[in-house]
């Protein structure tokens, strides 16, 4: 799982800011094979973003070959080329006194996976602390968290997520894990720490990591175990954590998975404390992966319609409803602009105001959206509108739902809604599209909860009842458990009725 550690680093807290730089104000795409980046920066910068983005994903494979790495929506990459190009983007963080103006801002919306980045931000100047580290610990949370059907121990997936924020990208070389000064600081300070039994003991509900400073703690120790655990005593640790997270991810409890491979908790209070106080910390280097070729990604030019309303959908993600309908202005006073309206389609869904938005969706896949979400948001809205739809809607909705499938083939939600829907027509390959969500997302428990109602119609009641029992056993949340019970008392009914 883990490489041989191969460098060394002297702790340095201090380093240098970054000069803006000067380039066009046309947007341009540059698409590599899993990232599409837009940006205002010139092809060179574009291109170099994928690139690192290309670097990153590869180094995650390399070290983690359990992880899934493949997401089940589109990650856009803004590169903006200053300072002012990012505070348009995401200006709520120069509107709040005292806020930091933050280098990267990540966002997870129902569309996309957005990751907007100055490009004028020089890795020089950096050296070995990497200026996107909160953005990189989102998506190295992101890939952990789809690669497991149960939810990694909290201290190990914060741990882990925060060791790799720090991946610093080079034109011949990726350093994971020099060591985080601010981290450093704060773990030399005077405030209290948690004892390693209690921080490996905790859960997202922990009243010790509620707030931000609970939280920020919490970070700071997981990232100083995890990186002892990894490279320290120079990687003497690293199979032990290694047969650690094998364990947990076959279903071994976490805690029995511990102290079989690495022993009592509470042995490594004193190693954990001496390590902190260390000038000198060791990390791990990879080589970049030679078959990523920047010169190989197609680029082209945005019209002011498309890429207008790519930045709508963006500030409709950072909940920026005045910025959003000021982008969708712009993007349709320049012409044709099929974009903007999936974009005032999420805005007025979230407003509640649904007829409005299946008019907004409708216009939108009517002129040829490219969007997967638009045609499956737009077939959900249907369904619940009618209730239950006639043969006639609910073939509109299963159409829908192929195209969506069609422009996203990782969109489990669309597999499963189209599987569900097919079998309310009467086709024969409803379970098959369903086993396909299944098998893109198998830590979610709604899609099993589907299966059953699709073996029911098919009069499997025992198959059925098996995949209610797998979603009862994945459920996390009440509303995921309470869907679970309901679909077991329908279940007793079809039953009597013969599945009628």
């Amino acid at each position: 799982m883990f490489r041989r550690v191969s460098s060394v680093l002297a702790f340095v807290s201090v380093f240098a800011a970054a000069a803006p730089c000067r380039a066009a104000d046309q947007w341009l795409e540059i698409k590599s094979p899993h990232f599409t980046v837009v940006s205002n920066a010139g092809q060179g910068a574009a291109r170099n973003l994928a690139w690192q983005m290309e670097q990153i994903r590869s180094a995650l494979g390399a070290i983690w070959p359990w992880a899934h790495l493949d997401l089940d929506r589109p990650f856009i990459v803004f590169g903006a080329k200053d300072e002012h190009s990012m505070r348009t983007l995401a200006p709520r963080y120069w509107e709040e006194k005292g806020s930091m103006h933050p280098d990267s801002v990540w966002v997870e919306a129902a569309d996309r996976y957005y990751l907007a980045v100055r490009t004028d931000v020089k890795g020089e100047d950096y050296r070995n602390l990497n200026p996107y580290q909160t953005s990189y610990f989102s998506y190295v949370m992101l890939v952990l968290r789809q690669s497991v059907v149960k939810p990694l121990p909290f201290w190990l997936e914060r741990g882990l997520a925060g060791v790799l924020s720090n991946t610093v990208v080079t034109d011949k070389q990726l350093l994971l894990g020099p060591p985080i000064p601010r981290y450093i600081n704060q773990l030399r300070g005077d405030g209290p720490r948690l004892r390693v039994s209690e921080l490996v003991s905790m859960t997202p509900q922990s009243p010790a990591v509620r707030g931000d400073d609970g939280a920020w703690r919490f970070d700071v120790e997981a990232w100083a175990f995890v990186h002892l655990l990894w490279f320290g005593d120079q990687g003497a640790h690293a199979t032990a954590l290694a047969h650690f997270i094998d364990g947990v991810l076959k279903g071994t409890d976490a805690g029995t998975a511990f102290r079989e491979a690495l022993g009592a908790p509470e042995a490594w209070e004193s190693p954990l404390s001496i390590y902190v106080s260390r000038s000198i910390f060791s990390f791990q280097q990879l080589q970049v992966d030679a078959t990523a070729k920047r010169e190989a990604y197609p680029a082209r030019q945005l019209e002011v319609p498309e890429s207008a309303s790519l930045r709508a959908l963006f500030h409709v993600a950072m909940n920026r409803p005045p910025d959003a309908r000021a982008a969708i202005d712009e993007a349709r006073k320049a012409g044709p602009a099929p974009g903007s309206y999936e974009a005032e389609a999420e805005l007025l869904d979230r407003e509640g105001k649904r007829d409005d938005a299946v008019a907004a969706y409708e216009r939108a896949v009517d002129g040829g959206a490219a969007s997967a979400y638009a045609y499956r948001r737009l077939a959900s809205l249907l369904w619940r509108k009618s209730g239950n739809p006639s043969h006639d809607d609910m073939t509109q909705i299963a159409s829908l739902l192929g195209k969506a499938t069609g422009l996203n083939t990782r969109d489990d939600y669309a597999y499963a809604m189209l599987g569900e829907a097919r079998s309310i027509l009467g086709e024969k390959d409803g379970l098959g599209l369903v086993r396909r969500a299944i098998s893109l997302a198998p830590q979610k428990a709604d899609h099993h909860l589907t299966a059953a109602r699709v073996l029911a119609r098919e009069r499997s009641f025992d198959e059925a009842q098996k995949e209610v029992e797998a979603a009862m056993a994945l459920a996390r949340t009440d509303d995921e458990r309470q869907r679970g019970r309901e679909l077991v008392q329908w279940l007793q009914t079809a039953r009597g009725r013969g599945g009628s």
